[in-house]
């Protein structure tokens, strides 16, 4: 069932089947959404290939890697990519929006060099392998750049361009990944693999300009940022709600590799793996509706919001339910294929259990954080995400001290439900307080 297609329109008598079927085919959203679907299959192929042929201090390394990706592209959807898709879907003037796209773009380019730059500076005063880091350095800051530019067809209502964008990533990935693991006499090495899939976006943003702007476009025009002022106001809120959001549902991953090393976080990450795709398709759908609910809302159409809200909330739970169940039972083969050979002395089946828990209340308030932030609202998502980050740490580094890594995710459990309870009611509060 399509979760976003016609969520904002009037209510309509019920079509026909055939006509629902035709509409779910033919619609954007499931396009746009099969490409992510895509990419999660590229990643989480990726992680199987890497989980058997690297050591887990090597996965630890490639898992925390994305996690710094993750903090990155946090702090450009915060400040960037966020406002993009909120402000400038309602602004009608076409110099205006183009002005403002262009202050935004000039925004993503600074935050670039900045991660490149703290990148290289790390590189200096660490002991790590040079291709390390400078794999790191460049997967990082690419992958905060490459939101914002998924964010651009989202913003101006075309999801199918970051679609097109997403399967030239994988087509240019893959090539260059099986190109490595063909090359590789003995171990592949993780930098290698991390600029692999660096350049694999870069190819990805160049697609997308060019279905956004065409070949002979100035793509890049450097503006003035004093418009940028009142948007600071909130955008600051959004900073603080983001990396505080994940914070708490990564502080296992920050608080065990900084205290016990790559080695003892590589279980959770491994697996975290069986999950990645169904977070890359929350952020996908929460990406995609951002513009349009916040043009429905301007509109007024608030009781169209809160009937998408809560049915779109039901489909995602049920979905993590059966996806939960279908694990438990594959579960025996599941672990002789992935976790036997390397991670037999962990207790894989208690974090897997544990981590679908955590991502079933992670798609439940999906959904109302979504909708707060078209409402540009971001100041309750600051201060939830702020409460939620202080119980999440501070849960992890009790657990941590007194039992073994494993039992960190209880605390990232704890937030997470508090999150999905808070997130939701206050949502309501707010679509109620609009009609």
């Amino acid at each position: 069932m399509d979760i976003s297609e016609h969520s904002l329109e009037e209510v309509k008598p019920a079509p026909s089947l055939v006509s629902r079927l035709n509409n779910l085919l033919s619609s954007r959203y499931v396009v746009s959404v099969g490409a992510q679907a895509v990419v999660s299959g590229f990643h989480f192929s990726l992680n199987l290939i890497l989980l058997r042929l690297v050591t887990p201090y090597e996965y630890g390394v490639f898992a925390y890697a994305f996690v710094l990706a993750m903090f990155a592209s946090a702090i450009n959807n915060a400040l960037i990519a966020t406002p993009l898709t909120v402000y400038t879907p309602i602004i009608e003037d076409s110099e205006e929006k183009a002005s403002q796209e262009s202050m935004f773009s000039t925004l993503n380019l600074l935050l670039f060099i900045a991660l490149v730059l703290a990148g290289l500076i790390y590189s200096w005063v660490s002991n790590l392998e040079n291709s390390t880091t400078v794999g790191v350095t460049a997967f990082v800051a690419v992958y905060a750049a490459r939101q914002y530019s998924r964010c651009v067809g989202y913003a101006r209502l075309r999801p199918l361009v970051p679609a097109a964008g997403d399967i030239a990533y994988v087509v240019a990935g893959v090539t260059l990944v099986v190109a490595l693991v063909y090359n590789s006499t003995d171990s592949l090495a993780i930098g290698h693999v991390l600029m692999a899939l660096a350049a694999a976006n870069c190819f990805a943003m160049l697609v997308e300009r060019l279905l956004l702007h065409g070949r002979h476009h100035q793509w890049l025009t450097i503006a003035k940022l004093g418009g940028y002022s009142e948007i600071w106001k909130q955008s600051r809120w959004a900073l603080i709600g983001s990396l505080t959001t994940l914070f708490l549902a990564q502080a296992h991953s920050l608080i065990i590799t900084s205290t016990h090393g790559p080695d003892a976080y590589a279980p959770l990450a491994a697996g975290f793996v069986l999950f990645g795709p169904v977070r890359i398709a929350l952020l996908t759908w929460q990406n995609m509706v951002k513009p349009e609910l916040a043009v429905a809302l301007s509109d007024s159409r608030t009781a169209a919001v809160q009937s998408q809200i809560k049915r779109t909330s039901l489909l995602m739970g049920l979905a993590v339910v059966l996806l939960g169940v279908t694990l438990f039972f594959a579960w025996p083969w599941l672990n002789d294929f992935l976790y036997a050979r390397r991670y037999a002395d962990q207790p894989m089946a208690q974090i897997v259990g544990t981590w679908s828990v955590i991502t079933f209340f992670a798609a439940i308030y999906n959904a109302p954080a979504a909708a707060l932030q078209a409402m540009r609202d971001f100041r309750v998502l600051a201060m939830a995400s702020m409460y939620g980050a202080v119980l999440s740490g501070t849960t992890v580094w009790l657990t941590l001290y007194w039992f073994k890594p494993e039992t960190t995710l209880f605390g990232i459990l704890a937030a997470e439900c508090f999150m999905a309870i808070y997130l939701t009611r206050v949502m309501y509060q707010r679509l109620q307080a609009r009609q």
